[in-house]
């Protein structure tokens, strides 16, 4: 479902029933959240991790308190990490944070930059319904089929699903010969996609004798070069990642917090089994926050991407069989639904 992690994503559109649930009084909230807890996959993601640390803590606390080295050395050591611990607290909440921000702005993004294909790309189909179909039914419903396709070839695209993985909805849209086209194509289905479009606008606008036509001819050109910007947006965020240094230096920091935690509880007086508990607490809250970070700087596994092509194609094929009335010359309305 969409409020229960299954997967590592929740890959669908979210609907008022799902808010209304997702926005349960806290107590319900918290109880499923809980309940569910098993099927996280971001727990058992980092539980590995979490354990080791737990593990580690169990080791050193009974080290540094039944040992002769660790007897010797305790006071020195703990005090030298409590405070080491202190300094590291604040730098690390904020790096976490930044990280955090900067990979949900990512997220971000790419739901925008899909919302807006969805945007261009009914302008698209309504444009070549209202002013190329007149013109050139056959060109219209061509570039249609071919607008209908886009959403799925830039989902291969974002998800690394191969080149030929679309082919049957391209066959199905265009036909082998279609299909074997954009397949053929040196440059990314997308934007083979869009110059065949492009083409076809071209070679209406140059056989048409509307001399009016260059004001649609423009708006379509215009969406055209919005969709290609979304898809030059996409392979930026699929192709940029947050600098792995950042994430680097954030890792090594938490291993260094994790590392002298145990130290720190001893010489807070923490009993051995009360610092192992403590140590699975802490470690599972940073290195969760860290791993959420993670998941969401690629967006696109999280994105309903399916659910998003879906409606970008009907909305397309809806935009093309839409029936309006017109204005004869004399104003009157005229109803081309049976035209």
């Amino acid at each position: 479902t969409a409020i229960v992690s299954a997967v590592s994503s929740s890959p669908r559109l979210w609907t008022q029933m799902t808010w209304w649930r997702h926005a349960d009084p806290p107590h319900v909230r918290y109880f499923r959240h809980v309940r569910s807890w098993p099927l996280s996959t971001s727990a058992r993601k980092i539980m590995p991790a979490v354990a080791l640390s737990t593990l580690y803590t169990l080791m050193m606390a009974f080290a540094l308190r039944h040992l002769r080295i660790g007897r010797y050395q305790l006071q020195a050591m703990t005090k030298g990490a409590s405070a080491a611990m202190a300094a590291l607290s604040a730098p690390l909440a904020l790096l976490l944070t930044l990280r955090a921000n900067a990979s949900l702005g990512r997220l971000n993004e790419s739901r925008v930059l899909f919302g807006r294909m969805i945007l261009r790309g009914r302008n698209l189909a309504s444009i070549l319904k209202t002013y190329v179909y007149p013109q050139n039914p056959t060109a219209a419903i061509l570039a249609t089929r071919y607008l209908s396709v886009l959403g799925w070839s830039i989902k291969a695209l974002v998800r690394n699903e191969g080149v030929d993985s679309q082919r049957d909805v391209y066959e199905i849209m265009l036909g082998r010969d279609g299909a074997d086209w954009i397949l053929s194509q040196k440059i990314r289905p997308p934007l083979a996609i869009l110059a065949r479009i492009r083409q076809i606008v071209a070679d209406v606008a140059m056989t048409c004798t509307n001399p009016n036509f260059f004001v649609p001819h423009s708006a379509l050109e215009g969406a055209i070069d919005d969709l290609d910007a979304v898809t030059g947006g996409c392979e930026r965020l699929l192709s940029s990642p947050i600098p792995p240094t950042y994430s680097r230096h954030l890792s090594r920091i938490m291993v260094m917090y994790l590392t002298m935690l145990p130290f720190a509880l001893v010489a807070s007086g923490t009993p051995s089994l009360g610092a192992a508990v403590a140590t699975a607490l802490v470690s599972y809250v940073i290195i969760g926050v860290d791993e959420i970070g993670m998941e969401i700087e690629n967006p696109f596994p999280l994105l309903p991407l399916m659910q998003l092509c879906g409606a970008f194609q009907s909305v397309v094929g809806e935009k093309m069989l839409l029936s309006t009335p017109t204005f004869n010359s004399v104003g009157k309305i005229t109803d081309t639904s049976n035209s």
